[in-house]
C-alpha cells in the first residue's frame, strides 16, 4: 500500500484559515507544525498585513514561513498597480498563476485554498485542496 506523504504544507487565510469555523484547517495546520513539517502562509497581502491577519487569528507564525503573493510579484517584476483603497492588483492570469508558481519554486506538497482557480495552474507535484469553510461544507 502506497503511503501519501508530504512534508512541505501551504494555507491561505481568506477563506480558508479565516473562515474555519470548526477549527478543522487550524488543527491540520499545527498537527503539521508538530510532525515537524515545513509550514507556509501564503496568501494575497503584503507579508505585514498577513502577519497583522496571523495575529488577530491567535496563530503563532513564528515556525510558519509567510509568502505574499504581492510581494513575490513585485519582485517578479510583474506590473502591479494600486487602487484607491490600497489594494495591490495585476491581471488576471499572472495573479491566478503565482501560486502555482510559488508552490513549484518552494516545493510545496500540498496546499489548502478557498479559491479553485488557483488548481490549473499548480505543478502536478502539488496537491491542491479546494477548502471551504465548515457552513458552506455543511451546505454540500
Amino acid at each position: 500500500m502506497n503511503r501519501l506523504t508530504f512534508e512541505k504544507v501551504a494555507f491561505d487565510i481568506h477563506g480558508a484559515l479565516d473562515d474555519d469555523d470548526d477549527q478543522m484547517l487550524r488543527k491540520m495546520l499545527e498537527w503539521s507544525i508538530e510532525r515537524g513539517k515545513e509550514v507556509f502562509i501564503i496568501s494575497g497581502p503584503p507579508k505585514e498585513q498577513i502577519n497583522k491577519e496571523l495575529e488577530k487569528l491567535g496563530i503563532d507564525f513564528s515556525n510558519i514561513t509567510i509568502i505574499s503573493v504581492v510581494d513575490w510579484l513585485k519582485q517578479a517584476d510583474v506590473k502591479m498597480w494600486q487602487d484607491k483603497k490600497g489594494d495591490w492588483w495585476c491581471s488576471e492570469d499572472e495573479w491566478w498563476a503565482s501560486k502555482g508558481m510559488i508552490c513549484r519554486e518552494y516545493g510545496i506538497d500540498l496546499i489548502f485554498d478557498d479559491s479553485y482557480r488557483y488548481k490549473k495552474y499548480m505543478p502536478e507535484s502539488t496537491i491542491f485542496v479546494h477548502w471551504t469553510g465548515y457552513s458552506k461544507r455543511l451546505e454540500e
